[in-house]
């Protein structure tokens, strides 16, 4: 019992010592050490996967040559590489590349190439094998590079706010792009292409963008080794305000009518749509297309206009022109013969007489309601001829219009013109 009491006390006391652990953890470390060393020099395979296949010398190939890579088969390669455990610690599939040299090609065409791995600094190529790889070479096409412009062009493929329209085309700033970059693909390409999509635009849009390369038939060219030499274009897309505005006509109220009473008028189309900028369409409320005096005619009139648009507007119906014919209604016509001694001159030039020579005026027809033409006399018409504006010379014979007016009668009028003939004598002659 006494011996076991004293065992006890003498490994607790061991425990106890810093000496004892200390022993412990030098013979820990130094199995440990014997391990790592005895299985650091064990060979081991490790495959690796999406291994980079890497080109050296793409770009002194591109400036000394004018050759860029192309159709690359493969981008990456899977590795099953073998070495010391310490050696192959040190590799992953980022530190490690599949490489081939293009120094010493300068041809286009086909190439076939079987690459060489580049380790990282700290490993020895010489201490690796390759097992095994998922393909032994890389099968590409060294193209020529060339350059091309090509045009801009685009569409607008949404849509505008109510009472807008968009213009027609899109229009671009370059009108031209120039592109570089392997022949094959760079032959394809047929113009740039821009595409807006907005909804519910109502304003004219104006901006840089970039674009698509397409081929003749629309379909895109997508290549990343094209070189964009003109990385953006800006593009407009002008949006117009839309109205439907009246076409109307100036109307000289004469000769016993008036539009609002006796004038019957139609205008086909009676209107048209119009498309420019906001503050222009804003403005323009209708459309005059001449002027029309109903002095000028009897009963019925009939004319052609051209329809002038303002500035900057665009006529969306298509019609260039338009008929308007003119119907009095509601008057009659009687026809009296004015004689000389109703007919007067005024404004005769100083220094001179003038001398009615025509005798009567025959065939004026006055036009008024029916209840007031019957009461109409030829006493009641007096024509007067205005000589302020002319140039006197002694025995000229002049034929000016004379303005007629139908006394007591307001609204009764003279269809027509009519004109005498006077000659001007000096005052001092005989």
């Amino acid at each position: 019992m006494e011996n076991n009491t004293e065992n006890k006390t003498f490994f607790r006391n061991i425990s106890r010592s810093n000496v004892f652990w200390a022993i412990v953890s030098l013979a820990l470390a130094i199995l440990l050490w014997m391990y790592v060393t005895s299985t650091e020099g064990v060979e081991v395979s490790v495959t690796f996967s999406n291994v980079p296949i890497e080109f050296l010398g793409e770009d002194s190939l591109r400036e000394s040559s004018g050759l860029i890579v192309t159709e690359q088969d493969r981008t990456s390669v899977n590795l099953t590489l073998s070495g010391a455990r310490r050696v192959m610690n040190k590799l992953t599939s980022n530190n490690i590349s599949a490489t081939i040299n293009l120094n010493k090609m300068y041809t286009d065409g086909r190439y076939s190439v079987s690459y060489d791995i580049s380790y990282p600094a700290d490993v020895d190529p010489d201490s690796v094998t390759v097992l095994r790889s998922s393909a032994s070479v890389v099968n590409f096409y060294l193209d020529r590079v060339v350059r091309k412009t090509v045009p801009v062009m685009g569409d607008f493929t949404g849509n505008t706010a109510e009472g807008y329209m968009a213009a027609d085309s899109l229009s671009f700033d370059p009108v031209v792009v120039t592109i570089s970059g392997p022949n094959a693909t760079v032959s394809q390409v047929d113009h740039a292409y821009v595409n807006i999509s907005r909804e519910g635009v109502s304003k004219t849009l104006s901006y840089s963008t970039t674009y698509d390369l397409v081929d003749a038939d629309g379909n895109m060219v997508n290549d990343a080794e094209i070189l964009l030499e003109t990385p953006d274009v800006n593009v407009t897309l002008n949006v117009l305000s839309t109205r439907t505005v009246p076409l109307d006509v100036t109307v000289i109220d004469g000769g016993g009518a008036t539009r609002f009473e006796n004038a019957e008028i139609t205008i086909t189309p009676a209107s048209i749509v119009l498309a420019g900028e906001a503050e222009v369409i804003d403005a323009t409320t209708k459309l005059i297309l001449g002027t029309i005096d109903l002095s000028s005619f009897t009963s019925d009139y009939a004319a052609t206009y051209t329809i002038a648009l303002p500035n900057g507007t665009e006529n969306l119906t298509g019609v260039n022109e338009a008929n308007v014919t003119v119907s009095i209604r509601g008057l009659s016509i009687r026809s009296f013969n004015i004689p000389k001694d109703n007919i007067s001159c005024i404004n005769v030039p100083e220094g001179y007489t003038a001398e009615i020579i025509t005798q009567t005026i025959n065939d004026v027809l006055v036009r008024a309601g029916e209840d007031v033409i019957e009461s109409i006399g030829t006493h009641n018409l007096r024509a007067v001829a205005d000589l302020s504006g002319i140039t006197p010379g002694s025995g000229n014979v002049f034929n000016p219009i004379v303005k007629i007016y139908i006394d007591g009668f307001p609204t009764a009028g003279v269809v027509g013109e009519e004109r005498i003939y006077v000659s001007l004598n000096a005052e001092n002659e005989g």
